[in-house]
């Protein structure tokens, strides 16, 4: 998310809630803070849920947190593609911790001759496509 949405947020907090202020020598800083918690959402759904908490929360305006659960806790549907990249995110950080917990050496030569016999029989000839 970016700054001019993450401003729009803060905004629409202020007209909707008359005691939600931010202090001029913080907004840098609140701004920022806001940023990095909700960096991962889309701002279509951070917009929706912000009026969702705007309507269920009178006392307080929603802190980015609770925005950003609301986030996540919608959008429990995951289409095919975000499935795959929090997949293929989860083994990137699993290969990370291997590698830095154990130490990596170099496949034994006769595995690496198997795998490369067993490979060479999945193989496509040119004939056969």
């Amino acid at each position: 998310m970016n700054r001019a949405q993450v401003l729009w947020i803060l905004n629409y907090l202020s007209a909707a809630y008359r005691s939600f202020t931010i202090d001029p020598d913080e907004a840098e800083g609140v701004v920022n803070v806001w940023m990095d918690i909700l960096q991962n959402v889309p701002f279509e759904t951070a917009q929706q849920e912000t009026r969702r908490l705007c309507r269920l929360k009178t006392d307080f305006a929603p802190t980015p947190a609770e925005i950003y659960q609301a986030c996540t806790e919608s959008s429990s549907t995951l289409t095919v593609y975000q499935i795959q990249q929090k997949e293929h995110e989860q083994q990137l950080l699993e290969l990370q911790e291997y590698h830095e917990r154990e130490e990596v050496k170099p496949m034994p030569e006769h595995i690496a001759n198997r795998l490369d016999q067993l490979f060479a029989g999945m193989r496509v000839n040119e004939d056969e496509s």
